[in-house]
């Protein structure tokens, strides 16, 4: 009788222990970052994937099919019985290791030419020049702490897991966990995710986007996506608004917690706003994109404003604050904003 091999119910099996493992103390908060750097250092490049000049090498070696195989032996009398078949079968061998070979050649050189014109759209968009590495740092995204109120509202009730990418230390992880709410949380920042760990909390380290496309369709309960939405290029947070809907199943909850743009050019000097290679989005297209996926009860939260003009005190001046209020909300407006939505299938 034939078992049927659920794949995703072994990795969740598996992170589940991991889980708790990590929250009985048996795993240390960074032995699995030790890990991860072990593994890259010593995993040869096909298996770690990061090295494309020393995948391309091993393409390379590869590629040729070698038809003398090896004929000694320790058996007495075996060895020229090896002799005497490599060299019956020789000529059967070698028409088809020529074909064999010429194919995984003409491989090898493919992708040789598509390396260098990765490598040369990747020099012409700037996306691995080193400053870069500083912009990103300097544009430091909004977080969910003003909105913390209404995010574990949405939440509260949530059936399933519920993951808040990016997460931080894990303040926010604890307090859905403390509201009986199964949150983990996965963020790009090794220290963090270490933070988070240590306080109890379930954290992983990547990216939002990276760990999304491994989650299986409807798997989650609620999705908190906040930081990772200012940063992406607008490619990438359509992608996002894609995984939010395949993740979520029917009656999940997501919140979107982003920065404003008018907050975000006034926050960041002139070069940071110019090389940044993504620029937050506006509420109302949040709005959008959700709507247009099947998300129903949409709905937009305003954070702290921006700045206000000083108000002015005196006769007539409950008119003249009125008027200024009304240019404050023009020319600053919400400094962050969270949107809030229900998966519909």
């Amino acid at each position: 009788m034939s078992e049927t091999f659920e794949l995703d119910q072994v990795v969740r099996e598996i992170e589940d222990e991991v889980a708790a493992r990590r929250a009985s103390g048996d795993i240390p908060a960074g032995l699995e970052r030790e890990l991860d750097l072990v593994f890259a250092r010593f995993a040869p490049a096909a298996a770690s994937g990061d090295d494309l000049d020393a995948v391309l090498a091993a393409a390379d070696r590869a590629s040729f099919v070698d038809v003398d195989v090896p004929t000694g032996s320790n058996i007495p009398g075996l060895a020229p019985f090896k002799r005497g078949l490599r060299k019956l079968m020789e000529w059967y061998f070698r028409y088809l290791a020529q074909q064999v070979s010429e194919l995984a050649t003409s491989w090898a050189a493919a992708l040789k030419l598509l390396a260098g014109r990765v490598k040369a759209l990747e020099a012409a968009t700037a996306t691995t020049d080193p400053v870069l590495d500083e912009v990103r740092r300097l544009a430091e995204p909004a977080r969910v702490t003003p909105f913390e109120d209404v995010v574990a509202a949405v939440l509260s009730g949530t059936s399933g897991r519920v993951l808040v990418a990016e997460c931080g230390d894990g303040a926010f992880l604890h307090r859905l966990v403390a509201d009986g709410i199964d949150a983990y949380g996965v963020d790009p920042e090794a220290d963090r995710v270490e933070a988070a760990n240590e306080s109890g909390s379930e954290a992983r380290l990547g990216e939002a986007l990276d760990h999304l496309r491994g989650v299986a369709e409807g798997a989650l309960g609620g999705l908190v996506l906040c930081g990772c939405v200012d940063r992406l290029a607008l490619a990438s947070q359509l992608e996002l608004a894609d995984l939010a809907a395949a993740a979520l199943a029917g009656g999940g909850r997501v919140a979107v917690v982003g920065t404003s743009p008018t907050a975000w050019a006034r926050a960041v000097d002139p070069v940071t706003a110019d090389l940044a290679p993504g620029r937050p989005l506006h509420a109302e297209t949040w709005l959008a994109l959700l709507a247009h996926r099947g998300f129903g009860d949409v709905a937009r939260h305003e954070g702290p404003a921006l700045a206000t003009l000083e108000t002015v005190s005196g006769e007539g001046a409950d008119v003249l604050n009125v008027n200024l209020a009304r240019i404050s909300e023009a020319l600053f407006g919400p400094a962050s904003f969270a949107v809030t939505a229900v998966r519909r299938r």
